[in-house]
């Protein structure tokens, strides 16, 4: 594994990492206060649009083709990790919105379920063949 996808791996468990602690977290808090049912349920439609947006803007940031404007010093490499941190960080930030749904008294079952999900996005992300490793794999041929 090269470099940049050792730092990307090393992310993904800093993601992990701080998904633990809010899960440890969310354990000591939950039941001890009394939110609002509707604020419960804009955290977990905010939560669900986080982890759909992982995707489609990894998508919309690695693809050329769909953002028109980019920066002189816009590569492929860079477009590529940038796609793949703004996924972490959604990632993460579902199982953050599990936390403040614990702290705002949601459902036992609710903030499982955002947990989980936010596990499951960090464990089945895969950086993928950075493009730098890419063009130089095509210049060696």
């Amino acid at each position: 594994m090269k470099t940049p996808e050792r730092q990307l791996r090393v992310a993904q468990i800093g993601c992990i990492l701080v998904l633990l602690a809010s899960i440890r977290l969310a354990i000591k808090v939950q039941g001890k206060t009394q939110g609002s049912k509707v604020v419960q349920w804009v955290l977990i439609v905010l939560a669900l649009v986080c982890a759909v947006q992982g995707f489609a803007v990894q998508q919309r940031i690695v693809n050329p083709k769909r953002m028109p404007k980019r920066g002189a010093r816009s590569t492929p490499f860079s477009r590529w990790r940038a796609g793949n941190v703004v996924r972490l960080m959604f990632a993460t930030a579902v199982g953050l919105y599990g936390l403040c749904l614990s702290e705002f008294g949601g459902a036992v079952w609710q903030t499982s379920s955002i947990f989980a999900l936010a596990m499951v996005l960090l464990l089945i992300w895969s950086p993928g063949a950075s493009p730098a490793s890419t063009d130089s794999e095509k210049l060696s041929r």
